[in-house]
């Protein structure tokens, strides 16, 4: 969701030839030229105010509206992506979950909501700027994929229930201990009421689990986990 969160701008303000908009919207990045956040940023926003459909949906929005309308198209544009890039997302969340101070990590697997993912997001940016720049790169243009698959309406993935469930029995049969099985279950039953750790640890071996699943249960793992 954060390139959506950070490329948003009142549209009705942002008038005349297409040259002076993109840079009018490029000049509102929140990020100093020295934070490794600022090129991508800027990419992802010029990219943005090229798209008329995204011009179209955010004009005469508040702030506050965009920011809760760019999530909301970065998670539902996940289904629309396909499952080599959903894989790759997958990789790039474990990396950042592993990098958070453990608050920060239950908070970001415990958003259901785009409401929630706009007022966590800078939970996301801080640990975003602490890794190396091929991963920020990576994570920006993976959510600004999503968020145009979304809005151009691209094909859904089609995944089944049982696809799922054939896939998560088969991650949780990689976990060497059964007592972590049990606890891993127990947690993600009900993650949202789960202590700080224990969502943070479920989530961590989660993720760590899912790059070691055969095909095509590693696909269907990582297309699940996307789902709100």
């Amino acid at each position: 969701m954060t390139a959506l969160l950070l490329c948003t701008l009142t549209l009705t303000a942002v008038t005349g030839c297409k040259k002076v908009q993109e840079e009018l919207a490029a000049s509102q990045n929140p990020f100093p030229k020295s934070s490794p956040l600022h090129a991508p940023v800027d990419r992802v926003t010029r990219k943005l105010i090229n798209d008329p459909v995204y011009v179209q949906r955010m004009q005469g929005v508040s702030r506050e509206q965009a920011m809760v309308l760019g999530a909301q198209f970065t998670m539902s544009g996940m289904a629309r992506l396909d499952v080599r890039q959903l894989e790759h997302r997958a990789e790039l969340f474990s990396q950042i979950l592993e990098k958070q101070p453990v608050a920060d990590c239950a908070a970001m697997v415990k958003v259901s909501t785009a409401a929630e993912a706009a007022r966590n997001a800078d939970r996301l940016f801080d640990t975003l700027a602490t890794m190396p720049q091929p991963v920020i790169d990576q994570w920006f243009d993976f959510t600004h994929e999503a968020a145009m698959a979304e809005l151009h309406q691209r094909p859904r993935l089609q995944i089944s229930d049982a696809q799922v469930n054939e896939a998560a029995m088969a991650l949780v049969n990689l976990i060497p201990s059964e007592r972590d099985q049990r606890r891993l279950g127990l947690v993600l039953s009900n993650i949202s009421m789960a202590s700080d750790a224990d969502a943070c640890w479920a989530a961590r071996t989660l993720y760590a689990y899912i790059p070691k699943l055969p095909e095509p249960q590693r696909g269907h793992m990582a297309w699940a986990v996307t789902r709100q």
